[in-house]
């Protein structure tokens, strides 16, 4: 266990489409978490990142959260 506490923002179709939403964002690599759940991936972002940010999306994978 790391001992931060993360929040679920949003499944996504791939890993990669999560890991470019995050980017858009401006999301440090090192403050997200991805598990796949069979039907798409769900990424979470470290709460003390997350905090701090109004995340925007430009619709581009995501398919619900937050």
């Amino acid at each position: 266990m790391s001992g931060w506490d993360f929040d679920d923002v949003g499944k996504f179709g791939s890993e990669k489409a999560a890991e470019d939403f995050a980017k858009r964002n401006g999301v440090d690599p090192r403050d997200i978490r991805t598990r796949d759940k069979g039907d798409g991936i769900e990424l979470e972002i470290r709460r003390s990142n997350l905090d701090r940010r109004g995340l925007k999306d430009s619709g581009e994978g995501r398919r619900d959260g937050w």
